[in-house]
């Protein structure tokens, strides 16, 4: 049998609009009355009609609000593909989608894209830029407004933001130091390239590398860390000065950053077989530099799961008021070498 709001409502000696809007977690209720009224949710085992509230935003489309750095940065591609898929299975739902790019040096965009968002009237929002105060302030103000935001491939630590989906960034640092400390020898000096050590994507990562060279007592030397912001021209300048500088470099982590930039470098210094390069993802330019064995091992993510699964989990929240299950989605971590291309 079908439990109704009614019945609810019945239960819990409240009026239906009470019922309502702790169903839909919106303000106005006093903490004692939602509690006693999700448990008798759950008690009944009452399951909201979909159906029924998607026909309702079909007259007026829910929006989700989209935050991420530009368009040039191609790692993202694959996420929006993911989140293409996640959204062509429901806009019979009425779902809609707001897509904000944001420069990822400048952490006032971010936090400017989240509050023009909120004030467009969005359900709730998807967020991966910088991990920055003013970006944590303005997630937890939009979390005040009952508008979710889920981050996804880069986290906002410390913020009300509903979960994270991507991947375990600190254990991806860990098994790349891992595998660095398989093929160097013992006091050799390493560079690491990140994006921005705002990201906590990024500054995991490089968190984590450290880290487990510590732990596994490895003598390797981080020589340096550079932060390229994924751009190809800031990328290959600080490599091509620190590999100048540095003659003794025997490899280098790509954290985050352009490939294509670090490949041209080691080809311009004649470096092809003389470095080590462990990096991260499959993009065609990291296949390109497995293919060429410039590249030893790519540490993958599975950033089309990230974009997909971050949109079902919000539009479950949003349409069902199921709450994610967990605070950290991650997705799988895999190694590629040249032979498994």
């Amino acid at each position: 049998m079908t439990v109704t709001i009614r019945e609810i409502a019945k239960h819990a000696g409240v009026s239906r609009g009470t019922v309502d809007r702790v169903l839909n977690d919106r303000p106005g209720v006093k903490p004692e009355v939602r509690d006693r009224i999700l448990e008798i949710v759950n008690e009944l085992n009452y399951v909201p009609n979909i159906a029924a509230k998607a026909l309702a935003y079909q007259k007026k489309p829910v929006t989700f609000g989209i935050v991420m750095p530009p368009k040039d940065i191609r790692f993202f591609e694959s996420i929006r593909s993911g989140i293409t898929s996640a959204a062509e299975e429901l806009k019979d739902l009425g779902v809609r989608l707001e897509y904000r790019y944001v420069d990822n040096k400048r952490p006032e965009e971010g936090a400017g894209a989240i509050h023009e968002l909120v004030e467009a009237g969005v359900s709730g929002i998807m967020f991966s830029v910088m991990d920055d105060e003013l970006i944590r302030e303005s997630i937890d103000a939009a979390a005040q407004k009952n508008v979710p935001v889920v981050t996804f491939n880069s986290d906002v630590e410390g913020s009300k933001r509903v979960c994270f989906v991507g991947q375990d960034l600190h254990k991806s640092g860990v098994v790349a130091a891992g595998l660095m400390n398989r093929v160097l020898p013992a006091e050799a000096k390493v560079i690491i390239v990140t994006g921005s050590l705002k990201f906590h994507a990024h500054r995991s990562r490089v968190e984590g590398f450290k880290q487990g060279l510590a732990n596994s007592g490895s003598r390797l030397q981080v020589a340096r860390v550079i932060e390229g912001f994924d751009r190809y021209e800031d990328t290959f300048a600080l490599l091509n000065q620190t590999l100048s500088e540095h003659t003794d470099i025997s490899g280098i982590y790509m954290a985050t950053g352009d490939i294509a930039a670090c490949l041209e470098v080691i080809k311009l210094q004649r470096l092809e077989g003389k470095l080590r390069v462990i990096c991260n993802d499959l993009m065609p330019e990291a296949e390109h530099g497995l293919r060429e064995r410039i590249i030893d091992f790519t540490i993958v993510q599975n950033p089309e799961r990230q974009g997909y699964l971050s949109l079902r989990l919000l539009f479950d929240l949003v349409f069902a008021g199921k709450q994610p299950e967990t605070e950290h989605y991650f997705t799988e971590t895999h190694i590629y070498i040249p032979e498994s291309l």
